[in-house]
This record gives C-alpha cells, sequence and structure tokens, in this order.
C-alpha cells in the first residue's frame, strides 16, 4: 500500500493505542507508518455501502477480513506477488492487521466478473455492454459468462462514486503496459479463486483488485482480497435454482434499498443498522469465512447484540462489563447429538463466540448492559436469527438461574 502522505476520510480508530503516524483513515481500513518501507494495515469493524459508512459497526468484521485476505494469499502463492510482510502485529490490533509493503498503488479497481449482476446487470440491460465489453442477449440477473471479463473502475475520492470504465481509458490512465498486465493478472487470479470457492459451495460472481508496484516496477497485490467486502458470493447450492443467496456485503445494501425505507436519491445518510441485521451480516460473512476455509472463524471477542452500545474495550479487545444469558437449544428429533457437537459446529459456523455447549442442550451468551426485562427479549430476538439453522427445532432464552423461560420455534 502506498500513501499520500496525509490523513483523509474517518479519524483512526487505534492512534491513540497505537502511538503510530496515521497516515490514512479510509471507509474500513488505516494505514500507520512503520518507519520509510512499511505500512501497517489495520481492518476496523465499520461497514460501507453506497459510498457511506455505515452505523453500527460489525463486530469481529476486520479480523475476518484480514485473516481471509491473508488465507486467499497464501492459496494464490506462486500466482501473484503480494504486499504482506508480517502478521506479527501489536496486540492493539491483533488479528485484524498485517505489516505490508509501502507501493506506487495503480489508481485503477481491478474488477472481474464471471456472472453478471450489479452495476454489470444494470448497464446490460441498456446498452448490452459492460465497460465496453460486448455480450449476448438473452442474459439475466446471475448469468453466468461464457469467459470472465475485465470491467475496471477509476478509483475517486472518499465520498465520491467510482465509475465503470472501458479498458481504453485504463490504458490512458496507467499507460498500455501496465494495463495490459493488470487485466491479465485479474483475471488470472479471478479463475483460480472462481474454482477454489466453487469447490468449497460458492460462487465467485464478481471480485475486485487493488494492485501496487514497487520500485523495481513489479506489479503486487495489494490490500484486502476475495472477502465479502470486496466480492459477491452466492451459494452455489441455490444458484442452480434460479436464487442469489449471498454470503457477503449485498445483504447490507438489499436491506438499505427494499426495507429501511431510506432513499438514495435524496443525498441524506443511511438509518442505523437494526440489531437484527447486524448479527445476521455478521453470520453470512462467518459463513463465508467457514465454507471457503473449512475452519470456524477465531472470533476476537463475545458478539455483543448493539455493537454502537458495546462496553469499554479491554488491551486484549474483549468487551468488559458483561452479564450471562444461558440459551437452551433442542435439536431436531432425528439429529443425534449426545455430546452437543451438532449444535457447536452450528453455532461456530454462524459466528457466535463464547459458546459452551452441554449434551447438546445449551450455550452460555455474553451480554453487554443490565439484563432487563428488554435486554432478554432483544436477546430472545437475536437468538431466534442465529438458530435458523436446519439441526436445531427450538430454543429457548433464560437467566442462569431462571427455571422457566420462553419457548420459541427457531
Amino acid at each position: 500500500m502506498g500513501d499520500g502522505g496525509l490523513v483523509t476520510g474517518p479519524s483512526g480508530v487505534y492512534a491513540t493505542e497505537l502511538g503510530l503516524p496515521l497516515i490514512h483513515a479510509g471507509k474500513v481500513r488505516e494505514l500507520y507508518a512503520l518507519g520509510a518501507d512499511r505500512l501497517l494495515m489495520v481492518a476496523t469493524d465499520r461497514i460501507s455501502a453506497f459510498d457511506f459508512v455505515l452505523e453500527p459497526t460489525i463486530p469481529d468484521k476486520g479480523a475476518l477480513l484480514t485473516q481471509l485476505s491473508q488465507w486467499w494469499f497464501d492459496q494464490l502463492e506462486g500466482l501473484v506477488e503480494n504486499h504482506v510482510l508480517s502478521t506479527e502485529v501489536p496486540d492493539a490490533v491483533h488479528g485484524r492487521a498485517v505489516i505490508c509493503e509501502r507501493l506506487t498503488m495503480i489508481p485503477v479497481e481491478c474488477v472481474a466478473r464471471g456472472y453478471l449482476t450489479g452495476s454489470g446487470w444494470s448497464e446490460y440491460q441498456r446498452t448490452r455492454t459492460v465497460c465496453g465489453v460486448e455480450l449476448p442477449e438473452g442474459l439475466s440477473d446471475g448469468s453466468r459468462l461464457s469467459e470472465p471479463i475485465f470491467t475496471p473502475a477509476t478509483k475517486a475520492a472518499l465520498g465520491e462514486h467510482d465509475e465503470n470504465v472501458d479498458f481504453s481509458t485504463v490504458v490512458e490512465t496507467v499507460g498500455e503496459d501496465v494495463a495490459v498486465r493488470i487485466r491479465e493478472l485479474t483475471l488470472a487470479i479471478y479463475q483460480a479463486a472462481e474454482q477454489t470457492a466453487l469447490e468449497r459451495g460458492i460462487i465467485l460472481a464478481d471480485t475486485k483488485f487493488e494492485f501496487g508496484q514497487r520500485a523495481d516496477g513489479t506489479i503486487v497485490l495489494a490490500d484486502e482480497v476475495l472477502t465479502p467486502d470486496s466480492s459477491r458470493f452466492w451459494d452455489a447450492a441455490t444458484w442452480q435454482t434460479g436464487r442469489l443467496d449471498s454470503f457477503d456485503k449485498q445483504f447490507v445494501r438489499n436491506w438499505l434499498l427494499h426495507e429501511s425505507g431510506w432513499d438514495r436519491a435524496d443525498g441524506t445518510a443511511p438509518p442505523a443498522l437494526p440489531a437484527e441485521i447486524v448479527a445476521a451480516t455478521r453470520a453470512k460473512y462467518v459463513e463465508a469465512y467457514a465454507k471457503l476455509t473449512g475452519r470456524p472463524f477465531p472470533a476476537l471477542c463475545p458478539f455483543p447484540l448493539h455493537p454502537s452500545q458495546a462496553g469499554p474495550m479491554s488491551p486484549t479487545g474483549k468487551i468488559t462489563g458483561m452479564a450471562r444469558v444461558v440459551v437452551d437449544v433442542m435439536p431436531k428429533p432425528e439429529i443425534l447429538d449426545p455430546q452437543g457437537k451438532a449444535v457447536t459446529g452450528a453455532m461456530a459456523r454462524m459466528g457466535l463466540a463464547g459458546v459452551s455447549v452441554r449434551q447438546g442442550k445449551r450455550f452460555e451468551l455474553e451480554v453487554e448492559g443490565d439484563l432487563t426485562d428488554e435486554r432478554i427479549a432483544e436477546v430472545h430476538r437475536v437468538a431466534e436469527t442465529l438458530l435458523a439453522n436446519t439441526v436445531i427445532e427450538t430454543f429457548a432464552v433464560r437467566l442462569p438461574d431462571s427455571a422457566s423461560a420462553a419457548e420459541a420455534t427457531a
């Protein structure tokens, strides 16, 4: 990653804890100087959509993006060099940061599309092209293209819109040699990643990459890569039936456009994300991580019900001032789960941290704040969202010493 020498965008979330020069604070990531040739890149838990940073944050999102990117960098080894030098970072940003090279960033969003959707689908409906690439008649939203296409965009200043452009514009911007090379790399990386994802039941519909150059001209893959923030991930099984079930930020976009009451055209900021949307978004990101990597996401801290009202952070990143609520879980009758392994696995796939399952019948959830009747009702609503799983029949929320509980069908 390169630097512009000035701090732009939101103030640094970790600036005080790190005590390092803040070079840049973007919508999601922050860059701190580590001498003349290295940077500390930190991923916050912020989420953005339609060029707005949304409230509240998505717990652990920055750690998930960082660790999933690192997994992908490992998968792509030998295909392209990347900017990561070390994952040994200060404790304050453990799990959500990497030490990386300072690069001269190439000012192009390098987008690869293997499927037609999003802004590409909108453009296709008008012109039967996407970024100057002609496509055949008869395609629909979600159609697989006969071969992946390179559909670049110019990188806009913070708060402005990236603009889809054709390849000739990229040539004018960075020169023909660099333009050809980043197109080749973008399509090669996409094709390798698409196959890897498909083997794990996920369709990689499209994705964007950022590249930088070393002093010797070597082009290096930088920033995050192949995450739910930078890619569209669909469930391969339901895509076959015509449904585009996503494991990515499209879930938030859909809520903003269709359920929130927000008018994108009036220029006002979007409304705050409800607790259930925060929970479901986090669960989708965590499920993508688990499906791709084959392992549960190692959450940094217990998941608060209201991230915007989370308690003070301890030096280890855990939320302080927590209380305990017990959720009794009843698997479906046909699920033989005497040791709770199916329920434990289900909870891990949905990203629920601080889980303790006993004979498949319970787990304990840490909750910030006093346990009022309203908070217990809130726990119940969030549990209903998190426990929507095929192995679970019902669940009941109760205080640790309470003998009664309100039961609900999951």
